[in-house]
């Protein structure tokens, strides 16, 4: 796949994402985070997530977005890039990255979002054009470039890129209201 934005399009859109995620964390108390049940779209049937539980699924994907980037700058394939494109690995990473960190502390999980989602951002950030535009360094079946390769990471096409959290919360207001009934 190759990248469907620029590189200095994707930083904006993650700093959009971002924003808006600390916006969430700011307005919420501790117990509204860890309040079961609040998040409605976006999930499996049999799930009854938190605000806790999605952010520990959005750092599980902006983490192997990381590493992938990482891989991909030592010349090799991370396994998480087919493993997006195969259903029962994809359902697999997303129980996963809540599963992973259902036992830390609400603290913890905002502290780890913190330290992941700044260095994504100063990957990104510190990546040429040209890296953005590299191709892969293992074969591929399609063509595809190091900003097309975390895309369906980050958040799986036709989902807005770069924007994971619309897809579980697309209203903020709506969410802190529905929360505080």
């Amino acid at each position: 796949m190759l990248a469907s934005v620029e590189r200095e399009e994707a930083l904006r859109l993650l700093k959009i994402e971002h924003n808006s995620i600390r916006a969430l964390i700011t307005e919420l108390t501790a117990e509204e985070m860890i309040k079961p049940d609040t998040i409605r779209y976006g999930l499996y049937s049999d799930q009854q997530c938190s605000f806790k539980d999605l952010l520990a699924h959005l750092i599980c994907y902006e983490a192997y977005s990381l590493k992938a980037i990482q891989s991909w700058q030592q010349g090799k394939k991370h396994w998480v890039i087919d493993a997006m494109t195969d259903y029962r690995e994809g359902v697999k990473i997303h129980y996963g990255g809540i599963e992973d960190r259902r036992s830390m502390t609400l603290q913890e999980v905002l502290d780890e979002w913190q330290e992941t989602h700044s260095a994504l951002e100063a990957i990104v950030a510190n990546l040429t054009d040209d890296q953005w535009h590299e191709e892969a360094p293992y074969t591929t079946t399609e063509p595809t470039n190091l900003g097309g390769m975390i895309e369906p990471i980050l958040v799986a096409p036709p989902r807005p890129m770069y924007r994971h959290l619309p897809v579980h919360i697309p209203d903020a207001d709506a969410y802190i209201r529905s929360i505080r009934q």
